[in-house]
């Protein structure tokens, strides 16, 4: 009984983390529906999503760091590193950093120049690294 009632407590706050950040804007009605995703596919289904998700997002960061610093500018793997981040984001509901990462994107279907293009990939990453602090704090 005392299990279940502390396991109780413990959901009820990951959903308050939840909700203060949807209060934040962070998340969107997608990230609460990932997390209820744990009842029928296992109770850490959620708990390894996200640090798959910060994984992969650091990568394609990292990838699309190393695309801008190139001399000359490849939009169509720019674009495709764009669009894998941004559905990532979406499909999870981190809705702010998928934002950033569709203007990241439209700059680069717009063939932005190269410094507009690192100012809206900062932005991206700011927001990941606002993101990724906050699920840390999640998974924990």
């Amino acid at each position: 009984m005392a299990a279940s009632s502390s396991r109780e407590a413990m959901n009820k706050q990951l959903l308050d983390f939840i909700h203060s950040m949807e209060q934040e804007g962070l998340v969107d009605y997608r990230f609460a529906k990932v997390h209820m995703l744990k009842e029928s596919s296992g109770p850490f289904f959620f708990a390894s999503l996200l640090p798959t998700f910060c994984r992969d997002s650091t990568a394609t960061l990292r990838d699309l760091t190393v695309a801008l610093g190139q001399p000359l500018l490849n939009y169509h793997d720019l674009g495709e590193l764009c669009f894998k981040i941004k559905g990532g984001a979406a499909c999870l509901g981190v809705c702010r950093m998928a934002h950033a990462c569709g203007q990241l994107h439209q700059a680069v279907q717009n063939r932005a120049t190269k410094e507009s293009l690192i100012t809206a990939l900062n932005a991206a990453k700011q927001e990941f690294s606002i993101m990724k602090e906050k699920l840390e704090t999640l998974v924990q």
